[in-house]
């Protein structure tokens, strides 16, 4: 290989790498420009009221779960006392 065609193929890859690099920046910006917006919204709003009432919403809901999960084990006490009752062997 001619020092002229090295030379030739050194310019031509400079020219392709600064023309591909900008070229794939850009797509990828404007690929993940959806992705991105969506997690600025998942982070959810900075003001403090926004949180609060978020905060006060998820205890609200911690508070209806235990009494879900209370009323579940009252349910299954009742139905097991009424099988050892018609089984009509004693509790332990």
């Amino acid at each position: 290989m001619e020092w002229w065609q090295i030379q030739e193929l050194m310019i031509t890859g400079a020219i392709i790498v600064g023309v591909l690099v900008p070229v794939c920046g850009l797509t990828y910006r404007f690929l993940t420009r959806a992705s991105r917006r969506e997690l600025r919204k998942l982070q959810g709003p900075r003001d403090p009221a926004a949180e609060l009432i978020r905060d006060q919403r998820l205890d609200n809901m911690e508070r209806q779960l235990e009494d879900l999960e209370g009323s579940v084990r009252r349910i299954v006490d009742v139905v097991e006392f009424e099988r050892q009752l018609k089984s009509g062997k004693d509790s332990d």
